[in-house]
């Protein structure tokens, strides 16, 4: 089974970038205090091990925020793992399944599972 993104909350005072280098019809700018709900789920790409950003970045999803931009992936794991350009980390321990991504207003992102309360733990 996989993670898709099914919602994207941008909370900040600035337009965010989402892009996908597997997928370039997933490339979306989402202004500031809006929400973006893709037209199909956002297929969030597997990678193994733990890459630099330098690496993830052309593999990975990503997204950039006022803060840092962020690559993630699926660890192949039962988790999403993460790095920001800026060195901040990102782990979401969930088995797969839809995803929604809220960008705080900080610039910062959390991760929940669809239509519930569970968060992510960023470093």
């Amino acid at each position: 089974m996989a993670y898709h993104i099914t919602l994207v909350t941008n909370h900040s005072n600035r337009s965010i970038a989402i892009t996908n280098p597997a997928t370039e019809a997933d490339s979306k700018l989402v202004g500031p205090n809006s929400t973006y709900v893709p037209k199909r789920p956002i297929l969030v790409n597997k990678l193994e091990g733990n890459p630099t950003y330098a690496e993830a970045i052309t593999k990975a999803i990503n997204m950039y925020t006022k803060t840092d931009n962020y690559c993630f992936w699926d660890n192949t794991n039962s988790a999403v793992n993460g790095i920001g350009e800026n060195g901040g980390t990102i782990a979401f321990n969930s088995s797969a399944g839809n995803l929604d991504i809220t960008v705080k207003a900080d610039g910062t992102l959390s991760f929940a599972r669809a239509a519930s309360v569970a968060s992510a733990g960023q470093t």
